[in-house]
Protein backbone atom coordinates (compact mmCIF):
# COMPACT_ATOMS: atom_id res chain seq x y z
CA UNK A 1 0.00 0.00 0.00
CA UNK A 2 2.84 2.39 0.87
CA UNK A 3 4.07 2.13 -2.97
CA UNK A 4 0.73 3.50 -4.24
CA UNK A 5 1.18 6.15 -1.37
CA UNK A 6 4.38 7.21 -2.83
CA UNK A 7 2.98 6.80 -6.64
CA UNK A 8 0.57 9.22 -5.88
CA UNK A 9 2.59 11.66 -3.91
CA UNK A 10 5.26 12.21 -7.40
CA UNK A 11 2.04 12.24 -9.43
CA UNK A 12 1.52 15.50 -6.86
CA UNK A 13 5.28 16.56 -7.98
CA UNK A 14 4.77 16.17 -11.34
CA UNK A 15 1.26 17.82 -11.64
CA UNK A 16 2.32 20.71 -9.94
CA UNK A 17 5.43 20.72 -11.89
CA UNK A 18 3.06 20.98 -15.26
CA UNK A 19 0.95 23.47 -13.45
CA UNK A 20 4.11 25.50 -12.90
CA UNK A 21 4.73 25.34 -16.95
CA UNK A 22 1.28 26.21 -17.48
CA UNK A 23 1.30 29.58 -15.17
CA UNK A 24 4.53 30.51 -16.53
CA UNK A 25 2.89 30.24 -20.32
CA UNK A 26 0.09 32.18 -19.27
CA UNK A 27 2.02 34.51 -17.34
CA UNK A 28 4.14 35.51 -20.60
CA UNK A 29 1.31 35.56 -23.06
CA UNK A 30 2.12 39.03 -23.80
CA UNK A 31 5.47 38.94 -23.58
CA UNK A 32 7.87 39.96 -27.20
CA UNK A 33 8.76 36.93 -28.65
CA UNK A 34 8.24 34.17 -26.03
CA UNK A 35 7.86 30.64 -26.84
CA UNK A 36 5.28 28.42 -25.15
CA UNK A 37 6.66 25.38 -23.14
CA UNK A 38 5.30 21.76 -22.35
CA UNK A 39 5.85 19.48 -19.99
CA UNK A 40 5.48 15.80 -20.90
CA UNK A 41 5.45 12.92 -17.72
CA UNK A 42 7.55 9.42 -17.99
CA UNK A 43 7.09 6.48 -15.46
CA UNK A 44 9.57 5.69 -12.94
CA UNK A 45 11.19 2.05 -11.81
CA UNK A 46 8.75 -0.50 -12.31
CA UNK A 47 8.71 -3.30 -9.42
CA UNK A 48 8.44 -6.77 -11.22
CA UNK A 49 6.60 -9.51 -9.27
CA UNK A 50 7.02 -12.28 -11.45
CA UNK A 51 9.37 -12.04 -14.91
CA UNK A 52 8.37 -13.01 -18.30
CA UNK A 53 7.82 -16.79 -19.45
CA UNK A 54 8.55 -17.96 -23.03
CA UNK A 55 6.08 -20.90 -24.20
CA UNK A 56 7.42 -24.11 -23.14
CA UNK A 57 6.00 -27.27 -24.58
CA UNK A 58 2.30 -27.46 -23.63
CA UNK A 59 2.40 -24.69 -21.66
CA UNK A 60 1.77 -21.05 -22.85
CA UNK A 61 3.82 -18.03 -22.41
CA UNK A 62 3.44 -15.51 -19.53
CA UNK A 63 3.64 -11.91 -19.27
CA UNK A 64 5.85 -10.35 -16.93
CA UNK A 65 3.58 -8.72 -13.62
CA UNK A 66 5.41 -5.77 -12.66
CA UNK A 67 3.48 -2.41 -10.51
CA UNK A 68 4.92 0.70 -11.14
CA UNK A 69 6.46 2.92 -8.71
CA UNK A 70 5.31 6.28 -9.81
CA UNK A 71 5.75 9.32 -12.80
CA UNK A 72 8.72 11.78 -13.37
CA UNK A 73 8.82 14.59 -15.84
CA UNK A 74 10.53 13.76 -18.47
CA UNK A 75 10.84 17.19 -20.04
CA UNK A 76 9.76 20.20 -20.12
CA UNK A 77 9.98 21.30 -24.20
CA UNK A 78 10.17 24.80 -25.99
CA UNK A 79 7.52 24.82 -28.85
CA UNK A 80 9.85 26.94 -31.40
CA UNK A 81 6.35 27.83 -33.30
CA UNK A 82 6.41 31.10 -35.35
CA UNK A 83 4.45 34.19 -33.07
CA UNK A 84 2.12 36.05 -34.52
CA UNK A 85 2.92 40.17 -35.46
CA UNK A 86 2.07 43.08 -33.35
CA UNK A 87 2.48 46.56 -35.56
CA UNK A 88 4.32 49.65 -33.49
CA UNK A 89 5.12 51.98 -36.08
CA UNK A 90 8.78 52.07 -34.99
CA UNK A 91 11.45 51.94 -36.97
CA UNK A 92 13.33 50.29 -34.49
CA UNK A 93 11.59 47.45 -33.39
CA UNK A 94 12.13 44.47 -35.66
CA UNK A 95 10.15 41.12 -36.07
CA UNK A 96 11.70 37.65 -37.43
CA UNK A 97 9.28 35.96 -39.71
CA UNK A 98 10.89 32.19 -39.78
CA UNK A 99 13.52 30.88 -38.40
CA UNK A 100 16.68 32.23 -36.50
CA UNK A 101 17.18 34.70 -33.68
CA UNK A 102 18.89 38.13 -33.14
CA UNK A 103 22.14 38.18 -31.97
CA UNK A 104 22.74 40.67 -28.73
CA UNK A 105 25.95 41.73 -26.96
CA UNK A 106 26.46 42.41 -23.52
CA UNK A 107 30.12 42.36 -22.44
CA UNK A 108 31.58 39.46 -23.37
CA UNK A 109 28.33 37.89 -23.60
CA UNK A 110 27.14 36.88 -27.02
CA UNK A 111 22.93 35.83 -26.60
CA UNK A 112 20.10 34.71 -29.01
CA UNK A 113 16.56 35.94 -29.09
CA UNK A 114 13.08 36.57 -30.47
CA UNK A 115 12.24 39.74 -28.81
CA UNK A 116 13.05 42.73 -31.53
CA UNK A 117 11.84 45.50 -29.20
CA UNK A 118 14.71 47.45 -29.63
CA UNK A 119 15.99 51.25 -29.68
CA UNK A 120 18.89 53.76 -30.51
CA UNK A 121 20.79 54.50 -26.90
CA UNK A 122 22.48 57.92 -26.81
CA UNK A 123 25.57 56.95 -28.69
CA UNK A 124 23.41 55.77 -31.18
CA UNK A 125 23.79 52.37 -30.92
CA UNK A 126 20.97 49.35 -31.31
CA UNK A 127 20.17 48.31 -28.19
CA UNK A 128 17.20 46.57 -26.62
CA UNK A 129 15.22 48.93 -25.01
CA UNK A 130 14.79 46.90 -21.62
CA UNK A 131 18.23 45.53 -21.37
CA UNK A 132 20.68 47.70 -23.36
CA UNK A 133 22.33 44.39 -25.01
CA UNK A 134 23.41 45.74 -28.47
CA UNK A 135 22.13 44.17 -31.48
CA UNK A 136 24.90 42.63 -33.44
CA UNK A 137 26.16 42.40 -36.82
CA UNK A 138 28.35 43.63 -39.75
CA UNK A 139 29.07 47.21 -39.43
CA UNK A 140 29.76 49.06 -42.85
CA UNK A 141 33.40 51.10 -43.11
CA UNK A 142 33.36 54.64 -43.75
CA UNK A 143 32.58 54.08 -47.47
CA UNK A 144 29.36 52.40 -46.77
CA UNK A 145 30.84 48.37 -47.79
CA UNK A 146 30.15 45.58 -45.49
CA UNK A 147 32.13 42.63 -44.51
CA UNK A 148 29.90 39.88 -44.18
CA UNK A 149 32.62 37.15 -43.58
CA UNK A 150 34.38 38.67 -40.42
CA UNK A 151 33.28 36.77 -37.31
CA UNK A 152 30.24 38.37 -35.39
CA UNK A 153 31.60 38.89 -31.88
CA UNK A 154 30.78 41.16 -29.16
CA UNK A 155 32.17 43.99 -30.77
CA UNK A 156 30.43 43.95 -34.15
CA UNK A 157 27.60 46.30 -32.34
CA UNK A 158 25.71 48.35 -35.25
CA UNK A 159 25.50 52.12 -34.63
CA UNK A 160 23.21 54.46 -36.58
CA UNK A 161 24.35 58.10 -35.37
CA UNK A 162 21.65 60.38 -36.55
CA UNK A 163 22.55 63.99 -37.16
CA UNK A 164 26.58 62.89 -35.86
CA UNK A 165 27.42 60.84 -39.13
CA UNK A 166 28.57 62.26 -41.79
CA UNK A 167 29.35 61.61 -45.92
CA UNK A 168 30.95 63.14 -48.48
CA UNK A 169 32.76 61.46 -51.74
CA UNK A 170 35.22 63.09 -54.04
CA UNK A 171 33.59 63.17 -57.77
CA UNK A 172 35.81 60.42 -59.76
CA UNK A 173 33.19 60.25 -63.26
CA UNK A 174 30.51 62.40 -64.80
CA UNK A 175 28.96 61.49 -68.02
CA UNK A 176 26.66 63.56 -70.35
CA UNK A 177 23.58 62.56 -72.77
CA UNK A 178 22.11 64.11 -75.61
CA UNK A 179 22.34 65.72 -79.21
CA UNK A 180 24.86 67.95 -81.18
CA UNK A 181 22.86 69.40 -84.03
CA UNK A 182 24.63 67.36 -86.93
CA UNK A 183 22.22 70.65 -88.89
CA UNK A 184 25.17 73.34 -87.37
CA UNK A 185 27.12 75.67 -89.26
CA UNK A 186 30.88 75.07 -90.25
CA UNK A 187 33.47 77.48 -90.49
CA UNK A 188 35.02 78.12 -94.18
CA UNK A 189 38.43 77.19 -94.17
CA UNK A 190 39.11 77.18 -97.93
CA UNK A 191 38.20 78.41 -101.00
CA UNK A 192 39.14 76.71 -104.75
CA UNK A 193 38.99 78.76 -107.82
CA UNK A 194 38.80 76.09 -111.14
CA UNK A 195 37.25 75.75 -114.46
CA UNK A 196 37.61 77.78 -117.79
CA UNK A 197 37.43 81.26 -118.09
CA UNK A 198 36.84 80.68 -121.67
CA UNK A 199 37.96 84.23 -122.64
CA UNK A 200 35.10 86.30 -121.88
CA UNK A 201 34.70 88.79 -119.12
CA UNK A 202 32.97 86.93 -116.00
CA UNK A 203 32.37 87.35 -112.03
CA UNK A 204 32.79 83.92 -109.65
CA UNK A 205 30.78 84.52 -106.47
CA UNK A 206 31.17 81.96 -103.67
CA UNK A 207 30.24 82.02 -99.87
CA UNK A 208 32.18 81.88 -96.41
CA UNK A 209 30.78 81.09 -93.22
CA UNK A 210 31.92 82.11 -90.23
CA UNK A 211 32.00 80.09 -86.84
CA UNK A 212 28.16 81.32 -86.45
CA UNK A 213 27.31 80.10 -89.63
CA UNK A 214 27.01 84.01 -90.87
CA UNK A 215 26.93 84.34 -94.84
CA UNK A 216 30.17 86.30 -96.30
CA UNK A 217 30.04 86.57 -99.83
CA UNK A 218 33.73 86.64 -101.79
CA UNK A 219 33.67 87.87 -105.44
CA UNK A 220 36.10 87.64 -108.17
CA UNK A 221 36.00 89.81 -111.02
CA UNK A 222 37.75 88.75 -114.40
CA UNK A 223 38.88 91.26 -116.77
CA UNK A 224 40.84 91.39 -120.14
CA UNK A 225 44.22 92.97 -119.81
CA UNK A 226 47.31 93.34 -122.15
CA UNK A 227 48.67 89.86 -123.23
CA UNK A 228 52.42 89.19 -122.66
CA UNK A 229 54.40 87.04 -125.36
CA UNK A 230 53.96 83.95 -123.84
CA UNK A 231 50.55 84.44 -121.78
CA UNK A 232 46.99 85.35 -121.89
CA UNK A 233 46.70 87.65 -118.71
CA UNK A 234 43.51 88.49 -116.43
CA UNK A 235 43.07 91.36 -114.11
CA UNK A 236 41.61 89.42 -111.15
CA UNK A 237 39.35 91.95 -109.01
CA UNK A 238 38.52 90.68 -105.13
CA UNK A 239 36.38 91.61 -103.15
CA UNK A 240 34.50 90.49 -99.26
CA UNK A 241 31.61 91.76 -98.41
CA UNK A 242 31.72 94.26 -101.06
CA UNK A 243 35.16 95.04 -99.82
CA UNK A 244 38.05 95.00 -102.15
CA UNK A 245 40.77 93.34 -101.27
CA UNK A 246 43.89 95.68 -101.54
CA UNK A 247 46.60 95.16 -103.93
CA UNK A 248 47.03 94.38 -107.99
CA UNK A 249 45.95 90.87 -109.10
CA UNK A 250 46.25 89.30 -112.02
CA UNK A 251 46.67 85.24 -113.51
CA UNK A 252 48.24 84.04 -116.52
CA UNK A 253 47.20 81.50 -118.97
CA UNK A 254 49.51 79.98 -121.99
CA UNK A 255 48.85 81.62 -125.13
CA UNK A 256 48.71 78.48 -127.00
CA UNK A 257 47.76 75.66 -124.66
CA UNK A 258 45.00 77.81 -122.45
CA UNK A 259 46.61 76.64 -119.15
CA UNK A 260 47.05 78.53 -116.16
CA UNK A 261 50.42 79.60 -115.52
CA UNK A 262 51.04 80.12 -112.09
CA UNK A 263 54.82 81.28 -111.97
CA UNK A 264 53.79 84.03 -114.48
CA UNK A 265 50.86 85.04 -112.64
CA UNK A 266 51.41 87.87 -109.91
CA UNK A 267 49.72 89.37 -106.49
CA UNK A 268 47.53 86.51 -105.83
CA UNK A 269 46.28 86.34 -102.29
CA UNK A 270 46.94 82.33 -100.70
CA UNK A 271 44.75 83.48 -97.82
CA UNK A 272 41.40 86.20 -96.97
CA UNK A 273 40.97 87.91 -93.83
CA UNK A 274 37.26 87.73 -92.91
CA UNK A 275 35.56 89.95 -90.25
CA UNK A 276 33.33 87.63 -88.77
CA UNK A 277 29.72 88.82 -87.50
CA UNK A 278 27.56 88.82 -84.67
CA UNK A 279 29.91 87.96 -82.03
CA UNK A 280 31.60 85.30 -84.53
CA UNK A 281 35.63 85.59 -84.75
CA UNK A 282 37.51 86.76 -87.77
CA UNK A 283 39.07 83.76 -89.55
CA UNK A 284 40.91 83.36 -92.64
CA UNK A 285 40.08 81.65 -95.97
CA UNK A 286 42.90 80.03 -98.00
CA UNK A 287 42.89 80.92 -101.91
CA UNK A 288 43.77 77.50 -103.76
CA UNK A 289 44.26 78.11 -107.55
CA UNK A 290 43.70 74.79 -109.17
CA UNK A 291 46.24 73.66 -111.59
CA UNK A 292 43.31 72.51 -113.63
CA UNK A 293 42.25 76.37 -114.15
CA UNK A 294 42.37 77.45 -117.86
CA UNK A 295 41.17 80.10 -120.65
CA UNK A 296 40.43 77.99 -123.82
CA UNK A 297 38.40 79.84 -126.08
CA UNK A 298 37.23 76.79 -127.92
CA UNK A 299 35.63 75.89 -124.64
CA UNK A 300 32.28 76.39 -122.94
CA UNK A 301 32.87 78.53 -119.79
CA UNK A 302 32.83 76.58 -116.15
CA UNK A 303 35.09 79.05 -113.98
CA UNK A 304 33.66 78.23 -110.78
CA UNK A 305 34.40 78.53 -107.19
CA UNK A 306 34.25 75.85 -104.32
CA UNK A 307 34.31 76.37 -100.74
CA UNK A 308 34.29 74.49 -97.71
CA UNK A 309 31.64 75.23 -94.03
CA UNK A 310 28.09 75.39 -93.95
CA UNK A 311 25.47 77.24 -93.04
CA UNK A 312 23.23 76.41 -90.50
CA UNK A 313 21.99 76.20 -86.21
CA UNK A 314 24.67 77.85 -83.93
CA UNK A 315 27.76 75.24 -84.10
CA UNK A 316 28.27 75.62 -80.55
CA UNK A 317 26.89 74.09 -77.14
CA UNK A 318 27.18 74.74 -73.66
CA UNK A 319 26.38 72.83 -70.64
CA UNK A 320 27.22 72.36 -66.71
CA UNK A 321 27.91 70.36 -63.94
CA UNK A 322 28.57 69.97 -60.37
CA UNK A 323 31.55 67.77 -58.79
CA UNK A 324 32.75 67.59 -55.50
CA UNK A 325 36.43 67.19 -54.12
CA UNK A 326 37.58 65.52 -51.13
CA UNK A 327 36.45 68.00 -48.88
CA UNK A 328 33.01 68.06 -50.14
CA UNK A 329 33.17 71.60 -52.43
CA UNK A 330 31.36 72.10 -55.04
CA UNK A 331 33.00 73.11 -58.37
CA UNK A 332 30.68 74.00 -61.28
CA UNK A 333 32.55 72.71 -64.60
CA UNK A 334 31.38 74.27 -67.92
CA UNK A 335 31.63 72.12 -70.52
CA UNK A 336 32.11 74.00 -74.28
CA UNK A 337 31.39 71.98 -77.57
CA UNK A 338 32.60 73.67 -80.49
CA UNK A 339 32.30 72.40 -84.57
CA UNK A 340 34.63 72.04 -86.81
CA UNK A 341 35.95 70.50 -89.83
CA UNK A 342 36.85 66.84 -89.38
CA UNK A 343 41.02 66.85 -89.19
CA UNK A 344 41.29 70.61 -88.95
CA UNK A 345 43.44 69.88 -85.76
CA UNK A 346 45.41 66.78 -87.01
CA UNK A 347 48.90 66.89 -85.88
CA UNK A 348 48.57 69.67 -83.73
CA UNK A 349 49.00 69.84 -80.13
CA UNK A 350 51.75 68.10 -77.14
CA UNK A 351 50.96 65.40 -77.86
CA UNK A 352 50.07 65.97 -81.75
CA UNK A 353 46.30 64.79 -81.99
CA UNK A 354 46.01 61.63 -84.07
CA UNK A 355 44.24 61.72 -87.23
CA UNK A 356 40.36 61.44 -87.28
CA UNK A 357 38.94 58.11 -87.88
CA UNK A 358 38.28 57.09 -91.44
CA UNK A 359 34.60 57.27 -90.93
CA UNK A 360 34.45 59.97 -89.32
CA UNK A 361 31.81 62.83 -91.32
CA UNK A 362 31.52 65.35 -88.35
CA UNK A 363 33.83 66.68 -85.18
CA UNK A 364 33.33 68.48 -82.32
CA UNK A 365 36.16 70.06 -79.87
CA UNK A 366 35.43 70.06 -76.07
CA UNK A 367 36.68 72.27 -73.48
CA UNK A 368 36.17 71.57 -69.69
CA UNK A 369 36.49 74.96 -67.67
CA UNK A 370 36.11 76.55 -64.27
CA UNK A 371 35.30 80.51 -63.50
CA UNK A 372 36.95 80.97 -67.24
CA UNK A 373 40.21 78.73 -66.84
CA UNK A 374 40.02 75.90 -69.53
CA UNK A 375 40.74 72.96 -67.33
CA UNK A 376 40.98 69.97 -70.06
CA UNK A 377 40.79 70.22 -73.63
CA UNK A 378 40.44 68.20 -77.08
CA UNK A 379 41.62 70.67 -78.54
CA UNK A 380 45.30 71.32 -78.97
CA UNK A 381 46.63 75.27 -78.35
CA UNK A 382 44.27 75.85 -76.45
CA UNK A 383 45.37 78.53 -73.71
CA UNK A 384 44.56 79.32 -70.32
CA UNK A 385 45.34 82.77 -68.83
CA UNK A 386 48.50 82.42 -67.11
CA UNK A 387 49.54 81.46 -70.98
CA UNK A 388 50.30 77.98 -70.27
CA UNK A 389 49.20 75.58 -73.61
CA UNK A 390 47.13 72.44 -72.40
CA UNK A 391 48.27 69.06 -73.46
CA UNK A 392 45.18 66.80 -74.77
CA UNK A 393 47.07 64.10 -73.40
CA UNK A 394 44.57 60.81 -73.90
CA UNK A 395 42.02 63.19 -75.17
CA UNK A 396 40.50 63.81 -78.47
CA UNK A 397 37.75 65.05 -80.14
CA UNK A 398 34.51 63.85 -80.59
CA UNK A 399 33.79 62.09 -84.24
CA UNK A 400 30.55 61.10 -85.35
CA UNK A 401 29.72 58.52 -88.84
CA UNK A 402 27.02 59.44 -90.74
CA UNK A 403 24.72 57.21 -88.62
CA UNK A 404 24.95 60.31 -86.01
CA UNK A 405 27.26 57.93 -84.06
CA UNK A 406 29.98 58.60 -81.46
CA UNK A 407 33.12 56.65 -82.88
CA UNK A 408 35.10 56.19 -79.77
CA UNK A 409 33.42 56.02 -76.48
CA UNK A 410 36.69 55.87 -74.68
CA UNK A 411 36.57 57.69 -71.66
CA UNK A 412 38.18 61.54 -71.41
CA UNK A 413 39.71 63.23 -68.70
CA UNK A 414 39.00 66.54 -66.93
CA UNK A 415 41.92 67.63 -64.05
CA UNK A 416 40.81 69.81 -61.65
CA UNK A 417 42.73 71.99 -59.41
CA UNK A 418 40.74 73.27 -56.71
CA UNK A 419 41.96 77.33 -55.28
CA UNK A 420 39.83 76.36 -52.19
CA UNK A 421 38.81 73.11 -50.26
CA UNK A 422 40.80 70.39 -51.14
CA UNK A 423 44.36 71.46 -52.25
CA UNK A 424 45.42 68.58 -54.58
CA UNK A 425 44.06 68.07 -57.82
CA UNK A 426 41.33 65.42 -58.85
CA UNK A 427 40.81 63.64 -61.98
CA UNK A 428 37.46 63.36 -63.21
CA UNK A 429 36.54 60.50 -66.06
CA UNK A 430 34.52 62.35 -68.41
CA UNK A 431 31.70 59.86 -70.25
CA UNK A 432 30.93 61.53 -73.60
CA UNK A 433 29.06 58.25 -74.68
CA UNK A 434 25.53 58.61 -74.44
CA UNK A 435 25.80 62.22 -76.86
CA UNK A 436 24.56 61.59 -80.87
CA UNK A 437 24.71 63.96 -83.72
CA UNK A 438 21.51 64.38 -85.57
CA UNK A 439 19.72 67.03 -87.20
CA UNK A 440 17.64 68.59 -84.29
CA UNK A 441 17.83 70.75 -81.35
CA UNK A 442 20.89 70.44 -79.16
CA UNK A 443 20.31 68.76 -75.97
CA UNK A 444 23.40 67.51 -74.29
CA UNK A 445 23.48 67.71 -70.60
CA UNK A 446 24.86 66.22 -67.62
CA UNK A 447 23.52 62.72 -66.77
CA UNK A 448 25.13 62.19 -63.63
CA UNK A 449 28.11 62.11 -61.36
CA UNK A 450 29.36 59.91 -58.43
CA UNK A 451 30.15 62.70 -56.56
CA UNK A 452 28.53 64.70 -53.22
CA UNK A 453 28.76 67.08 -51.01
CA UNK A 454 28.80 67.12 -47.21
CA UNK A 455 25.78 65.63 -45.39
CA UNK A 456 24.62 64.48 -42.28
CA UNK A 457 22.58 61.39 -41.55
CA UNK A 458 19.16 62.11 -41.25
CA UNK A 459 17.06 58.93 -41.15
CA UNK A 460 17.02 55.16 -41.88
CA UNK A 461 15.81 51.79 -42.83
CA UNK A 462 15.99 48.07 -42.45
CA UNK A 463 14.94 45.60 -45.58
CA UNK A 464 13.72 42.40 -44.90
CA UNK A 465 17.07 41.21 -45.55
CA UNK A 466 18.42 43.44 -42.39
CA UNK A 467 20.36 45.69 -44.37
CA UNK A 468 20.31 49.18 -42.68
CA UNK A 469 20.78 52.20 -44.90
CA UNK A 470 21.09 55.61 -43.89
CA UNK A 471 19.99 58.52 -45.66
CA UNK A 472 21.86 62.10 -45.40
CA UNK A 473 20.99 65.59 -45.70
CA UNK A 474 22.86 65.81 -49.28
CA UNK A 475 20.03 63.35 -50.53
CA UNK A 476 22.86 60.11 -50.60
CA UNK A 477 21.94 57.11 -49.40
CA UNK A 478 24.26 54.53 -47.48
CA UNK A 479 24.55 51.43 -46.21
CA UNK A 480 25.33 51.78 -42.23
CA UNK A 481 25.27 47.83 -41.30
CA UNK A 482 23.88 44.13 -41.91
CA UNK A 483 22.28 42.45 -38.68
CA UNK A 484 23.00 38.81 -38.89
CA UNK A 485 20.60 36.32 -37.62
CA UNK A 486 21.78 32.58 -35.94
CA UNK A 487 20.07 29.18 -36.83
CA UNK A 488 20.31 26.02 -34.44
CA UNK A 489 20.61 22.56 -35.74
CA UNK A 490 17.59 22.11 -32.35
CA UNK A 491 16.38 25.16 -31.52
CA UNK A 492 14.21 23.83 -28.55
CA UNK A 493 17.19 22.44 -27.00
CA UNK A 494 18.35 26.10 -26.42
CA UNK A 495 18.47 27.32 -23.00
CA UNK A 496 16.45 30.25 -21.68
CA UNK A 497 18.42 32.51 -19.49
CA UNK A 498 16.49 35.42 -18.54
CA UNK A 499 15.57 38.38 -20.34
CA UNK A 500 14.21 36.82 -23.54
CA UNK A 501 17.81 35.18 -24.16
CA UNK A 502 18.53 32.10 -25.06
CA UNK A 503 22.26 30.46 -24.93
CA UNK A 504 23.83 27.42 -26.83
CA UNK A 505 23.21 24.06 -24.96
CA UNK A 506 25.08 20.58 -26.21
CA UNK A 507 21.92 19.39 -27.74
CA UNK A 508 21.34 23.22 -29.68
CA UNK A 509 24.20 22.82 -31.81
CA UNK A 510 26.40 25.42 -32.37
CA UNK A 511 25.21 28.91 -34.17
CA UNK A 512 24.80 29.40 -37.55
CA UNK A 513 24.87 32.84 -38.18
CA UNK A 514 24.51 34.89 -41.42
CA UNK A 515 22.13 37.31 -43.48
CA UNK A 516 18.26 36.58 -43.36
CA UNK A 517 16.85 35.57 -45.96
CA UNK A 518 19.53 33.16 -46.74
CA UNK A 519 20.42 29.37 -46.06
CA UNK A 520 16.92 29.11 -44.23
CA UNK A 521 16.91 32.16 -42.14
CA UNK A 522 13.70 33.96 -41.53
CA UNK A 523 13.13 37.41 -42.82
CA UNK A 524 12.84 40.97 -40.81
CA UNK A 525 9.81 42.98 -40.54
CA UNK A 526 10.34 46.55 -39.55
CA UNK A 527 7.89 48.22 -37.51
CA UNK A 528 6.68 44.90 -35.83
CA UNK A 529 7.09 42.85 -32.96
CA UNK A 530 6.56 38.94 -32.48
CA UNK A 531 3.94 38.19 -30.53
CA UNK A 532 4.00 34.93 -27.85
CA UNK A 533 2.81 31.78 -29.23
CA UNK A 534 1.17 31.19 -25.98
CA UNK A 535 -2.56 29.77 -26.93
CA UNK A 536 -4.63 31.01 -24.02
CA UNK A 537 -7.58 27.99 -25.11
CA UNK A 538 -4.81 25.43 -25.16
CA UNK A 539 -3.49 26.44 -21.66
CA UNK A 540 -6.64 27.02 -20.06
CA UNK A 541 -7.68 23.13 -21.38
CA UNK A 542 -4.28 21.34 -20.23
CA UNK A 543 -4.67 23.66 -16.58
CA UNK A 544 -8.28 21.81 -16.32
CA UNK A 545 -6.65 18.47 -17.23
CA UNK A 546 -3.42 18.95 -14.78
CA UNK A 547 -5.95 20.15 -11.80
CA UNK A 548 -8.07 16.96 -12.84
CA UNK A 549 -4.99 15.09 -12.43
CA UNK A 550 -3.72 16.64 -9.42
CA UNK A 551 -7.04 16.18 -7.48
CA UNK A 552 -6.90 12.16 -8.66
CA UNK A 553 -3.13 12.06 -6.89
CA UNK A 554 -4.43 13.33 -3.82
CA UNK A 555 -7.41 10.80 -3.47
CA UNK A 556 -5.07 8.26 -4.21
CA UNK A 557 -3.15 9.44 -0.89
CA UNK A 558 -6.15 9.65 1.41
CA UNK A 559 -7.60 6.36 -0.07
CA UNK A 560 -4.11 4.73 0.89
CA UNK A 561 -4.40 6.60 4.28
CA UNK A 562 -8.05 5.55 4.98
CA UNK A 563 -6.77 1.72 4.57
CA UNK A 564 -3.55 2.30 6.95
CA UNK A 565 -6.03 3.28 9.16
CA UNK A 566 -8.38 0.83 9.15
CA UNK A 567 -6.02 -1.87 9.18
CA UNK A 568 -4.19 -0.31 12.55
CA UNK A 569 -7.71 -0.74 13.68
CA UNK A 570 -7.78 -4.27 13.30
CA UNK A 571 -5.23 -4.21 16.60
CA UNK A 572 -6.75 -4.47 19.89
Amino acid sequence: MLQAMFSGVSGLQAEQTGLDVIGNNIANVNTTGFKSGVATFETQLSQTLKSAAAPNGNQGGTDPSQVGLGVVVGAISVLQTQGNLQATGSNTDLALQGSGFFMVGSGSTVSYTRDGSFTLDGSGNLVNSATGQELLGYPADSTGKIDTTQQVTTSSNLKIPLGILTSVKQTTQASFQGNLDAGSSIQSTYTTLDGNLANNPTTINTTAYDAQGNAHQVSYTFTQGSPTATDNIWNVGITVDSIPVTGTHTMAFNLTSGAYDAANSSGLPSTLSITGQNGAPNFSLNVNYASTLSDISTNAATAHATTDGQSGSLPTWSTSINVYDSLGVKHNLVVNFQRTLVGADTGKGNPPLAAPPASATAQWDWTVSENGVVLSSSTPGVVNPPGTSLSTGSNSPLYFNTNGQLIDTSKQTAVVTPTSGAGDPFSVAIDFSGISQLAGTPSVAANGQDGYPLGTLQSFSIDPTGLITGVFSNGQSQSLGQIATATFSQPSGLSASGNNDYTPTANSGQPQIGLPGQSGRGTISTGFLEMSNVDLSTQFTNMIVTQRGFEANTRIVTTVNTMLQDVLNLIP
